[in-house]
């Protein structure tokens, strides 16, 4: 108990004499004027950082998002290509199937391809509006070929 009492003693303590060394109260009207003054070139030159920084973000995101689509677009090219092996070693009428299927699926390859590198040459602005429609054509010869290797087995 005399324990506590005199924590509680030497706290309060403390606190009386931080309180009582304290300075002036802040006061704004107080400060120096050429402290809170922003000028409008200011504003400008941070305005200018602020959109580059910004610009480099979205050509940052858009490389890696290219990149994530280019990789799906070759795993996608090397499983039409696997299918056209697989259509080689087919007898002549499931042959006949397998390159129907093949020609269905480049022509989506075709359709995507061209949305990508629509995508690459939009700028860093454009790239969203384009984003939709390629993933769309992506996911598209995605499901052809699951719905093709399907059929085959």
């Amino acid at each position: 108990m005399k324990k506590i009492e005199f924590a509680l003693a030497l706290v309060f303590s403390l606190f009386f004499v931080t309180a009582c060394n304290q300075k002036e109260p802040y006061k704004p009207e107080t400060l120096n004027k050429t402290e809170t003054e922003v000028s409008s070139e200011d504003v400008k030159r941070q305005t200018g950082e602020a959109l580059e920084t910004t610009k480099n973000y979205l050509r940052q995101k858009k490389e890696e998002y290219q990149m994530h689509l280019e990789d799906r677009m070759k795993d996608l090219e090397n499983k039409i290509k696997e299918l056209e092996q697989q259509a080689e070693k087919a007898g002549e009428e499931a042959k006949d199937k397998f390159i129907e299927t093949i020609e269905s699926l480049r022509k989506k390859q075709r359709e995507a391809r061209e949305k990508l590198e629509n995508l690459k040459s939009a700028g860093a602005d454009a790239w969203e509006d384009l984003k939709a429609g390629t993933e769309t054509a992506l996911e598209s010869l995605k499901k052809a070929y699951t719905d093709a290797v399907s059929r085959f087995k």
